[in-house]
């Protein structure tokens, strides 16, 4: 049944645009929080990392891919390994869709984003809604808000991000963030901040630190492949 109305969702919100897409990448990364942006008409994107717990001394290599079917709409796919030494162990593995509620030239920025997880333990679907704005020209902030969703139709628990973000310059940025779940007796309040590079327009590298049940290190490449431009 979730399969089904996860395929009824791509299907009514693939639409047919114009191509365009920013300037420079917008990516997920470095953080928990999602992108309002989706990625652009033609555009594919890859988001790549490691993340190390230390209370568990698991590594987690991922990995998110991203490809624009017109400016408002985008499937994606993604899956995150887990184990000691870089064992390959499947802890998830995601298909999905994020389509932009917003007009493309606004400054506020709202979109939604449905998944569903394959690789689970307990597979689940998950609708998140996706928010972002901005203070100044080099103070932004993100919000996600969501829920995870059995098979059964049972809410499992829901999600919150809060993200804050600051350009030191048009090459580099900072970010904190608060993130969590909230809902059936499993409230949880993480933290975690970082760093991005962005090398050129459309390759970025990024570091984080944060607490979940103890310490957590990450570091990841973004890049994408714009469309080519027909002479």
């Amino acid at each position: 049944m979730i399969k089904k109305i996860l395929f009824i969702f791509l299907m009514l919100l693939a639409t047919v645009a114009k191509a365009q897409f920013t300037e420079t990448l917008a990516s997920d990364r470095p953080g928990q929080a999602l992108s309002a942006n989706t990625v652009g008409k033609n555009v594919f994107q890859t988001q790549a990392g490691i993340d190390f717990f230390d209370s568990t001394s698991y590594f987690y290599p991922n990995s998110f891919f991203r490809y624009g079917f017109s400016e408002k709409f985008e499937l994606n796919t993604g899956f995150i390994l887990s184990g000691s030494s870089f064992e390959r162990d499947l802890e998830s593995f995601t298909i999905g869709a994020r389509y932009l509620l917003s007009n493309l030239d606004s400054k506020s920025k709202s979109s939604v984003q449905l998944s569903y997880d394959f690789g689970a333990v307990h597979k689940n679907t998950q609708l998140t809604y996706i928010y972002g704005n901005s203070f100044s020209e080099k103070l932004s902030y993100t919000v996600n808000l969501g829920m995870n969703i059995d098979d059964t139709f049972e809410v499992n628990n829901a999600l919150y991000v809060l993200n804050l973000a600051y350009a030191l310059n048009n090459k580099m940025g900072v970010f904190i963030e608060s993130f969590g779940t909230f809902l059936n007796d499993a409230a949880q309040v993480n933290f975690d901040a970082g760093y991005y590079y962005l090398l050129n327009n459309n390759v970025q590298f990024d570091f984080l630190i944060g607490e979940n049940d103890g310490l957590f290190l990450g570091a990841g490449v973004t890049w994408r492949i714009p469309p080519i431009s027909k002479k």
